[in-house]
């Protein structure tokens, strides 16, 4: 009984001394505005205080021109398999492109039993005039294949479709396919 008595007498002290001594720390800390600071990064302060706050202001400003500069990169691509037309035709083969980004993508048609002669890159599925980048393709038989590349700031999303033409025509089933990057602006 008296081992426990001792136990608590001593655990009451340690509580008291702790408080006690926290109290006499908190009082006597000395305030950052009154510590005296040396201005060597232009800061415009005096005092330990105002120079963290300059501090924190310049990361501030400095952050929000770092992420104004900074861009979010994107792989792109898209493929399809179609039949070979000597008409201009759409491929099936179309990949939409993110508002505020800086692309460049190129279409290109493969070679199976009929050799591409064109590829477009159109705003349209079913309207061939609204074409932006198109290439006529080799007249050499040993050519494989046809490509085209559009490069452009899209402003608003948008959707861009493949077409092609085929020297033959028929059941030859190739493949379109798209492929690039859109860099997006990060705010």
């Amino acid at each position: 009984m008296r081992k426990k008595m001792k136990i608590f007498i001593g655990i009451a002290i340690g509580i008291f001394l702790s408080g006690g001594m926290s109290y006499v720390i908190a009082s006597t800390l000395i305030n950052s505005k009154d510590v005296v600071y040396e201005d060597n990064s232009n800061l415009a302060a005096d005092n330990v205080q105002d120079a963290i706050d300059g501090t924190c202001s310049k990361i501030d400003t400095r952050l929000s021109t770092i992420e104004d500069n900074l861009y979010t990169v994107k792989n792109m691509y898209a493929e399809g398999k179609f039949y070979n037309s000597t008409n201009l035709i759409y491929t099936g083969v179309s990949l939409t492109l993110p508002a505020n980004s800086y692309c460049t993508i190129t279409a290109h048609l493969g070679w199976t039993s009929g050799r591409p002669v064109k590829v477009l890159i159109n705003q349209s599925s079913t309207v061939v005039e609204s074409t932006i980048a198109s290439n006529e393709g080799n007249t050499d038989p040993a050519a494989g294949t046809v490509s085209t590349t559009y490069s452009a700031y899209i402003k608003d999303s948008k959707t861009i479709y493949i077409w092609a033409r085929y020297n033959t025509g028929g059941s030859y089933e190739t493949i379109a396919y798209v492929d690039g990057f859109c860099a997006t602006k990060y705010k």
